[in-house]
């Protein structure tokens, strides 16, 4: 019997392969979007991304591709509108016998001699769509020749995912074991900048400061024979890229001075683990935080309406409810009250 197959646009083409391919007969809604983005680079930021996606989804389910989820059951996503499927499921196409596959899936891709390790990955780590893009941008990559230069991580990102933020966020995961992925062969490396730093001796702790202020009181007062070596300025919001930096020499130990209020606290807990992805040593809490409760002056602050043990977690045991206090009582302590003139009076030797 001939069987007429249904023309498929481009697009849904594309992700009728990706279901083929699909190792379970249930794909998830974010295998299909990243497929879509990497096919079409034109839903990246497009007012109509997800009601172009939509109907690339029912597009499928009319050609018997997949069978969509119940209309009104909890297997949608509806907000924002459109709303999508949450997964679309694998089904034969009609009027094919016998017991045809699925959909036929892509070609078997010839992976470069540099990724000879891929299809082992592929088949048992259950790799995420952002790495599957990435090793299929480097595919692409090896295949024409290879890095010509090396370049920033971000550049490099951008062209073999759409996102330049992914591979960083990557660096340091399993794409980067042993055997796999390294920055040589992608030929990448992290943007030539390098933290405010003051060297004050040869103590192992850095100590990396919320504030520009009394980053400079620190260094300042600072003795050249006591535990804390050198003084980073943390840069407020920015701390994560302080800590990239840093990570391309990893201190002995890391202490971190801030803000007591909940804009200082969440800037120490997202921190703590950009150092432990980073493999820095553990960011810890400054003797500081002692000294500036019992010296500082609490002044108004915003309502927090968020978790306050959650918040106040980093904090050693003794100082969480005083933290904790300020928090519900709508007030802050900036760390400015550990001032020039309150260093010049104290021995900072033993300072962590």
């Amino acid at each position: 019997m001939t069987t007429t197959e249904p023309q498929l646009s481009p697009l849904a083409a594309r992700l009728a392969d990706v279901v083929g391919a699909a190792r379970t007969g249930r794909i998830t809604l974010d295998v299909l979007h990243a497929a879509a983005h990497k096919a079409d680079t034109s839903l990246a930021g497009a007012d109509d991304a997800r009601t172009r996606l939509r109907a690339v989804c029912e597009e499928l389910a009319e050609a018997g591709v997949v069978r969509l989820p119940r209309v009104g059951g909890t297997g949608w996503e509806t907000l924002p509108r459109p709303a999508l499927p949450r997964f679309v499921t694998r089904v034969g196409r009609p009027g094919l016998v016998p017991d045809p596959p699925d959909v036929q899936p892509a070609t078997a891709t010839a992976w470069h001699a540099e990724l000879r390790w891929v299809p082992a990955f592929l088949r048992d780590e259950y790799p995420t769509p952002t790495e599957r893009t990435l090793l299929d941008g480097v595919q692409e990559l090896l295949a024409a020749g290879g890095a010509d230069d090396v370049v920033p991580v971000q550049e490099r990102s951008l062209r073999l995912t759409g996102d330049e933020k992914a591979l960083g966020r990557m660096l340091r995961g399993r794409l980067f074991r042993d055997g796999r992925l390294t920055p040589d062969l992608l030929g990448i490396r992290r943007a030539r900048w390098h933290p405010t730093t003051r060297h004050v001796g040869d103590g192992p702790i850095t100590l990396v400061v919320e504030n520009v202020a009394t980053w400079e009181s620190l260094a300042d007062a600072l003795p050249d024979d006591g535990t804390v070596g050198q003084v980073v300025w943390g840069m407020g919001n920015q701390l994560g890229v302080v800590l990239e930096a840093l990570a391309e020499e990893p201190p002995e130990q890391l202490s971190y001075f801030g803000d007591l209020d909940a804009g200082g606290l969440e800037i120490a807990r997202r921190g703590e683990m950009t150092a432990e992805a980073l493999g820095l040593p553990a960011l810890n809490p400054s003797t500081l935080y002692a000294w500036l409760l019992d010296e500082g002056e609490p002044q108004p602050a915003r309502p927090f309406l968020g978790d306050v043990a959650e918040l106040t977690a980093w904090l050693p045991d003794g100082l969480r409810g005083a933290a904790a206090d300020l928090l519900r009582s709508d007030t802050r302590l900036a760390q400015e009250w550990i001032g020039r003139e309150q260093l010049s009076e104290t021995d900072l030797r033993d300072l962590r």
